[in-house]
C-alpha cells in the first residue's frame, strides 16, 4: 500500500517580478490544493512565505499541477498542465533526510512551486532547513483568457496594476533599472538553473575544522551540514550558482572560533565567473578568511581562476 505523507504546497515568485494565481491546483489521488488564495507573490525566488494547513492530516503525493498566473511586471499571463515525477517524489518523501542539527530522520514537508516571468515553473521540496529542485516546467501564454470567469479579476485592472507597480518601483526602482537594463532579465531564472560540479573549499588557520555550513544557490536550493565537531568535508556535486553561504570553524578544542556569511553577490559576476568554466570541470571556490573583517574568494580550475570582488562579509 502506498504511503501517504504530511505536505502543503505553496508559492514563490522572484521579489523583483510580483505574481498572482487566478487558477491553479495541485492534485493528489485523494486531495486537491487550490492556489488561487495566495493573493500577490514575490517573496524571492526559491522563498515561501504562506502556508495551507487545511485538509487531512496525510495525503497521497500529487501527480498533476494545473497553474496560471498573471505577471505584473512585464503584464504576461500564463497557463499550463503538466503530469508530476510522482515515483521521484515519493522516493524523495520516504528516503527523507537526516537533520543535521538533531541527526535524526525527517522529511520533506512542503512543495514549493516557483512561477517566473517569462512562464517557467519549478517545483522544489523542502523539509527542515534543506530545499531541493525536483521538477520544472514552461508554461505558455494564456491568449484566450476570458477575464469574465475569473473570480479574482482585480489583479487585470489598470488601477491595481499601478498600484503593485507603484510600489515595487519605490523598493527596486524597476522603471528606471528596466529603462537602464539593469533589472534581472526575464530569463535570468532558467540560467540560474545551470548547475556545475564545485564545492566551497574554505581555508582555515592551522587545528581549525568546519563545523557547520549552509548553502544556498540561485536556483532556489538549500545545502546544509552540521553542527560537526569531527569537521565536515564538502564534495564536489553538480550544484547551481552560488547564492550566499553562512559558515562556522571550530579549534582544535572544539571551541567555536566564529561565524561567517556571504551575501548580497553581484549577480551578474557570480553568473559570468561560473559561466566561463566547462559545466563538468571541477571547480573550487575558496574562501579565504584573511581576518575578522575580510575574506578572498577564488573560482579556481586547473587552468582558470577568477577572483569575486562583490560580495557583502559578516564575522561576527
Amino acid at each position: 500500500m502506498e504511503q501517504k505523507f504530511d505536505w502543503s504546497a505553496t508559492l514563490s515568485a522572484p521579489k523583483e517580478y510580483p505574481v498572482q494565481v487566478y487558477e491553479g491546483n495541485i492534485i493528489a489521488k485523494d486531495y486537491q490544493q487550490s492556489f488561487t488564495g495566495f493573493g500577490d507573490v514575490n517573496t524571492g525566488w526559491g522563498n515561501y512565505a504562506a502556508s495551507v494547513i487545511m485538509g487531512p492530516d496525510v495525503k497521497s503525493i500529487p501527480d498533476s499541477l494545473n497553474i496560471a498566473w498573471h505577471s505584473y511586471v512585464n503584464q504576461k499571463n500564463f497557463i499550463g498542465k503538466w503530469k508530476l515525477p510522482k515515483e521521484q517524489i515519493y522516493k524523495l518523501f520516504e528516503e527523507g533526510f537526516v537533520d543535521s542539527s538533531t541527526n535524526m530522520k525527517i522529511t520533506y514537508t512542503t512543495i514549493v512551486v516557483g512561477l517566473s516571468p517569462n512562464g517557467l515553473a519549478v517545483l522544489w521540496l523542502q523539509g527542515g532547513a534543506k530545499q531541493i529542485e525536483v521538477a520544472h516546467f514552461v508554461a505558455t501564454e494564456d491568449v484566450h483568457l476570458d477575464i469574465s470567469k475569473i473570480e479574482n479579476a482585480y489583479m487585470f485592472e489598470k488601477e491595481y496594476n499601478d498600484i503593485v507597480l507603484s510600489d515595487l518601483n519605490e523598493q527596486y526602482n524597476t522603471i528606471d533599472r528596466i529603462k537602464q537594463e539593469t533589472y534581472p532579465a526575464l530569463d535570468v531564472y532558467e540560467i540560474f538553473r545551470n548547475r556545475y560540479l564545485w564545492k566551497p573549499l574554505i581555508e582555515l588557520p592551522n587545528g581549525n575544522k568546519l563545523n557547520e555550513f549552509v548553502l544556498h544557490t540561485y536556483n532556489g536550493e538549500v545545502e546544509i551540514d552540521g553542527p560537526n565537531t569531527s569537521g565536515i568535508a564538502i564534495d564536489y556535486q553538480k550544484r547551481a550558482i552560488i547564492k550566499s553561504i553562512s559558515f562556522s570553524w571550530i579549534d582544535e578544542h572544539n571551541k567555536k572560533v566564529a561565524d561567517c556569511w556571504l551575501e548580497n553577490f553581484n549577480e551578474n559576476e557570480i553568473v559570468k565567473a561560473f559561466g566561463s568554466f566547462n559545466e563538468s570541470e571541477k571547480i573550487d571556490l575558496i574562501i579565504k578568511i584573511v581576518n575578522n573583517s575580510k575574506v578572498n574568494l577564488l573560482l579556481k580550475s586547473n587552468d582558470k581562476e577568477i577572483e569575486i570582488k562583490n560580495f557583502k562579509t559578516i564575522i561576527e
